[in-house]
């Protein structure tokens, strides 16, 4: 990858005072180019200061992506972007702050200001490349945010999980039962160890988890795992790294917890996930987006002496369209009700392929648009069922007004539901 040729500028530029609306850095983009955020070196109390340099997303410079909740939209902190002060909600500066480094600077993707927020027909132009620019950054951060004792707690307790496996001092005759009593054990060592005490039952422990699932609360309850974009921004991602504060581990260290303690519950049985408590559905989400970017791994095994590899979905496409509206989009959160469809594009191989992304559509027009790539259709894990989640979820009404919405848009998919009741009520009375 290339690094960005641009001089960059010192970081005490005089700063102007402009709202963000019609901000000079944003300016219109051209062919395939998108915008990365220069994070000026500094340490973690100094002001902010940024430029935004235009780029190919074709010509492979090398930049890093910011994953994180927005968080309240009217809390807003201001920031230097190329001289000018931008106004960023309080959650995007406290990244900043933890991400910047202290002597060289940092190159982002931020979504926030990288994309003009205030130009809908820009941003229906760069959600589409979103998939591609998060897959392409050489690493993905995922921010919860600040950190307070009680996760500060659990991030020792995990990075010190994962030095402990590292060593390797499972022995080898262990059965499966016995390396899962194992782990389990261990988890529990290092866990008193740190906190001093093992926690006591609590009211809100769920009993669909294992005991010490429940003792990682303070990480899964995080507004973060409840938002919609994150899950593509994770799933298609090289190298995930979650942050809360100063602390930081890989994402593949936290779900291989998973795997250690017989628990490879992918997170796609929408009954299962509907049975969790909702402040435990974080870690059900942090299970399902862990088996998807399962689905994107490279698989390499040996055949008659030669090497042979194959990703486990060719195209990247990873989701099936109940797994995305059973699980994602019913229970996480976004601003935009059509996001609940733009937000999983990448992932769902009718919606990549076919789905124009237009932010000046209404939600219904969106609902319809997607509605006409095989969502009624069972063989592609659809049906009206699956449809029904999607337009409660967008907010589009109750049953009455879906079936309205079926008998004007989609005759064909009205009639058959109407002789199914028929038929179903037919059963019933003989």
């Amino acid at each position: 990858m290339r690094l960005l040729s641009r001089n960059l500028r010192s970081s005490n530029p005089q700063i102007m005072e402009r709202r963000n609306p019609v901000h000079p850095a944003h300016r219109p983009l051209t062919g395939d180019n998108i915008r990365l955020l220069i994070l000026r070196p500094g340490s973690l109390n100094v002001p902010i200061h940024c430029q935004l340099e235009q780029v190919s997303l074709s010509d492979g410079h090398a930049y890093e992506a910011l994953s994180y909740v927005w968080g309240n939209a009217s809390d807003t902190s201001p920031m230097s972007l190329d001289g000018v002060l931008y106004h960023i909600t309080k959650n995007l500066e406290c990244a900043l702050r933890y991400l910047r480094h202290k002597e060289s600077p940092r190159v982002l993707w931020v979504d926030a200001v990288c994309i003009n927020q205030n130009d809908e027909d820009e941003k229906s132009e760069q959600v589409p490349k979103m998939g591609e620019i998060y897959s392409g950054a050489t690493k993905v951060y995922a921010w919860l945010g600040e950190a307070d004792r009680q996760i500060d707690c659990v991030f020792a307790v995990l990075q010190e999980f994962r030095d402990r496996k590292r060593e390797g001092k499972v022995p080898t005759h262990f059965d499966a039962a016995e390396q899962l009593s194992f782990h389990r054990q261990l988890f529990r060592d290092i866990y008193q160890a740190e906190a001093g005490t093992l926690p006591e039952q609590s009211d809100l422990d769920d009993e669909m988890l294992h005991e010490e699932f429940n003792w990682l609360r303070p990480f899964y309850v995080r507004p973060y795992w409840c938002r919609v974009w994150i899950v593509q921004e994770l799933v298609v991602a090289k190298v995930v790294v979650v942050c809360c504060g100063d602390k930081s581990i890989d994402f593949d260290d936290i779900y291989g917890l998973s795997l250690d303690w017989g628990s490879f519950e992918q997170g796609f049985d929408t009954a299962t996930y509907q049975m969790l408590k909702p402040h435990t559905r974080g870690w059900n989400t942090i299970q399902t987006i862990r088996g998807h970017r399962r689905r994107r791994e490279v698989v390499e095994w040996e055949m008659g002496g030669e090497a042979l590899s194959i990703r486990m979905s060719e195209r990247g496409d990873v989701a099936m369209l109940d797994e995305v509206i059973g699980v994602y989009a019913q229970h996480h959160k976004c601003s935009l009700p059509k996001d609940k469809v733009y937000g999983f594009r990448e992932l769902v191989p009718q919606w990549k392929e076919n789905l124009v992304v237009d932010y000046k559509r209404s939600d219904l027009e969106v609902f319809l648009d997607v509605a006409k790539l095989d969502l009624f259709e069972p063989k592609k894990h659809g049906g009206r069922h699956v449809a029904f989640h999607l337009w409660s979820a967008m907010g589009l009404g109750d049953r009455e007004k879906f079936n309205d919405c079926l008998r004007q848009s989609f005759p064909e998919v009205y009639l058959e539901m109407s002789s199914d009741v028929r038929n179903t009520s037919s059963l019933g009375t003989d």
